[in-house]
């Protein structure tokens, strides 16, 4: 375990004098500390003891007097009791209270002698001073009675005597000792009561040692409070009120609950210092004790123990300044040649040329400073052949840093740095033009955030990217969507790969993101021009299966109209053959048109008639859409120019476009066959119809072969895509316009003018 790194970091001088100083103060700090506390609780005890035995002599001697007082009362009750309370002569009366009058003058305590009735009316009293008693008391006699025989009462009552000549009435501080009297048979009969000076009683109760006289205090049984010395110091009234001095604003509650408990102890109060207390025995009547405690300030005793601690602390910081010295000295002496050292390595540190040491302290440190020397010799040597190798490949690496910093801002690919939490930390110019946001608004926000579409699939996707970089440390050409700032998610291959440090632990994410539209379309187009090539296949192998029974079909027709006209020259048959012959011409039309779509051959070229050739159309297709209950509808521009191109070819397109039409509108619709010019150098020709219309996410596939909307069994997917085929041959344009539930519009748009040599063969 290393001390040193518990504390701050402190040179090596001021650790020496701090353990210097340690050593000579600990020690000192200890002694000085367990003599002194061994000082305090010696003291303390002392006190506490020295306090006990004043309170126990205090005690003994009020305890005495109030005994006296009661022994006496007893006495004189028991040996005048018959007198007191018989028929006895009035000499008899005089006879006794002269004698009790020469009692109580010899009891000093004692300030008179009555006796009363259970109604409290006196019936004797003699007062040894002299002089007539003070009247009867109902009190003294209710309480009285109340007692049980053998049980007396000690009550602290002010009596009133005359003043003298002034004629002036004065209180009398007394304690009343009251003895009921009763009879034979259980009769209360009365009481004797003996009033003594309160004065005379408690004289006593703050004897004691000179050191600890503390504030002295009395509680009668019932809590009244009889003396206190510091707010009733005299006997000029015995009672003193709870607002002038409580005893609990006096001492804490605890201390106050066990004083009037009536028990003896002393106990320790931090605020108070030591209170001690005893109850007053008086005898074994029942009367209630008075309870007499003392309170010794804790400064009263423990000055000697400050005097004590300041001459410790004085002489404490004596040594401690003598030690601090001497450490400082010593340790300058120790630490002086290590501040050489220290200083020669700093200059060394800084690129300035050393200068031999001379440390002679004939140890260790004078090897090590002859050492160092050497050191600093070759290390000087060894940092210039340093400088220049760091100078060489500085440049070298601010070369390759600047050739990389171009690769990265010129490549066409976006390059994308992340941190850890997926914060984007380097946004190239590649990234700027692929997504649209600029350095600015990359940095700094999460790359799932900013680019990644919000949709289910997405966020699987995180998962699986996420799941491949901690098992394999990256993700190679990943064919997925992200989205740009315009919020049209487009494809591109994802290359992201975990970025470790020398020690292997990760630091980033390296995202290189490639546009993959490009390489989408081509892809479509390979498989269209995959699919295109099968039908072309597919075509040549139908028009020669279709040729063979359309020649035999024909053929036959031509036989049956040679019989008609010879045999039945008038009947309705002719115009039924006739029909047949074109239609059957038509089938043939329409396998050389397969034949002329496998073999990119569209036949003669020539100028298209395509007012005629729709006018055609639609006589040929009346009975169908009529069979239908379908309208079939044609405009036609007037004086419309001509195309150049196949009119077999065209005719194939919109005979194509009439029949989709027709299976797309319902009974009672109408299909309208649309042929104008809409500029000087197009002509556009147009297939509307009323049906539920084709949806905007199928736009894009209708002309894709074998792509069809048609039931199972009713369309082979082929029309729309050789309509597609012939038009972009003729150098047109075909599209469809549809909203859903609002029918189909598809359109046609062939050049004007174009000359026999642009025409696409």
């Amino acid at each position: 375990m290393n001390l040193n790194k518990l504390f701050p970091r402190l040179s090596i001088r001021l650790k020496l004098v701090i353990a210097f100083a340690l050593l000579a103060i600990v020690p000192l700090a200890v002694v000085a500390g367990l003599a002194t506390e061994t000082t305090v609780r010696q003291l303390r005890a002392l006190a506490t003891a020295t306090l006990e035995h004043d309170l126990a002599m205090a005690r003994g001697q009020t305890e005495r007097s109030l005994q006296d007082v009661e022994r006496d009362v007893a006495y004189l009750s028991e040996s005048y009791l018959e007198a007191l309370f018989g028929e006895v002569s009035q000499a008899r009366r005089a006879e006794i209270a002269a004698e009790l009058s020469a009692f109580l003058t010899f009891d000093p305590a004692l300030f008179q002698i009555k006796v009363i009735d259970p109604d409290g009316r006196l019936l004797f009293g003699v007062r040894g001073t002299g002089g007539g008693t003070t009247g009867g008391s109902l009190y003294y006699s209710v309480r009285a009675s109340a007692l049980v025989p053998g049980e007396r009462l000690m009550l602290p009552v002010e009596l009133r005597r005359d003043a003298g000549a002034e004629d002036s009435v004065a209180t009398l501080p007394a304690v009343a000792i009251v003895l009921p009297i009763w009879g034979s048979d259980g009769t209360f009969l009365g009481a004797v009561i003996g009033e003594a000076y309160a004065s005379v009683l408690f004289a006593g109760l703050e004897e004691g040692s000179p050191n600890l006289r503390g504030v002295t205090g009395l509680v009668s049984g019932d809590g009244l409070l009889l003396y206190h010395s510091a707010r009733k110091p005299d006997w000029t009234s015995l009672l003193i009120s709870r607002g002038e001095a409580d005893i609990r604003n006096d001492l804490p509650s605890e201390v106050v609950d066990s004083l009037l408990s009536r028990r003896e102890g002393t106990i320790s109060t931090r605020t108070h210092g030591i209170v001690s207390f005893v109850p007053l025995h008086l005898s074994e009547s029942g009367i209630q004790s008075p309870v007499l405690y003392r309170v010794v300030a804790r400064e009263s005793f423990e000055a000697s123990v400050t005097t004590l601690r300041r001459w410790a602390t004085v002489g404490g910081l004596a040594v401690l300044v003598l030690v601090l010295g001497l450490a400082v000295l010593a340790a300058r002496q120790f630490t002086q040649p290590i501040y050489q050292l220290s200083q020669e390595a700093r200059r060394l540190a800084r690129g300035i040329p050393g200068v031999p040491l001379t440390i002679s302290t004939n140890d260790e440190l004078e090897d090590l400073a002859a050492d160092f020397s050497d050191m600093a010799t070759q290390l000087t040597e060894h940092r210039a052949r340093l400088e220049e190798l760091v100078e060489e490949r500085t440049r070298a690496l601010a070369e390759t840093h600047a050739e990389l910093a171009d690769i990265l801002e010129r490549s066409a690919d976006a390059i994308v740095g992340l941190g850890l939490d997926g914060r984007v930390r380097v946004w190239n110019h590649g990234a700027e033009t692929l997504f649209g946001f600029t350095v600015t608004e990359a940095l700094d926000q999460s790359i799932d955030k900013l680019l990644l579409p919000r949709d289910e699939d997405s966020q699987a996707e995180a998962a699986f990217i996420e799941r491949e970089l901690l098992k394999r440390g990256s993700v190679v050409n990943l064919q997925t969507r992200r989205t740009p700032k315009d919020g049209s998610p487009f494809p591109v291959s994802l290359t992201e790969t975990l970025i470790r440090d020398d020690e292997g632990v990760p630091i980033g994410y390296s995202l290189i993101l490639r546009d993959a539209r490009a390489q989408k379309k081509l892809e479509e187009q390979m498989r269209r021009s995959e699919r295109l090539s099968a039908v072309s296949v597919m075509a040549a192998g139908l028009a020669h299966e279709l040729n063979n029974p359309l020649a035999v079909i024909a053929n036959r027709i031509e036989c049956m109209e040679g019989e008609v006209s010879e045999r039945c020259p008038e009947c309705f048959l002719d115009g039924d053959l006739t029909v047949l012959r074109e239609h059957a011409n038509r089938l043939g039309e329409v396998t050389r048109d397969l034949l002329r779509f496998a073999h990119d051959d569209e036949g003669d070229l020539g100028m298209i008639p395509l007012g005629a050739v729709s006018e055609r159309l639609t006589r040929l297709l009346s009975r169908t859409f009529a069979s239908r209950d379908i309208h079939l509808d044609l405009v036609v521009q007037q004086e419309l120019p001509s195309p150049r191109g196949s009119e077999n070819a065209i005719e194939t397109v919109l005979m194509n476009l009439l029949l989709n039409a027709a299976d797309a509108t319902p009974r009672g619709g109408t299909v309208t066959l649309d042929v104008h010019q809409t500029g000087s150098d197009e002509i556009e020709m147009s297939v509307t119809d009323t049906g539920s219309g084709v949806p905007s996410e199928l736009r894009a596939k209708v002309f894709e072969p074998f792509f069809t909307t048609k039931a199972a069994g009713r369309g082979t997917g082929l029309g729309l895509a050789v309509c597609r085929s012939v038009v972009e041959r003729h150098g047109g344009r075909i599209w469809v316009e549809s909203g859903k539930g609002a029918g189909s519009r598809f359109i046609v748009a062939l050049p004007l003018g174009v000359p026999e040599g642009i025409w696409k063969a």
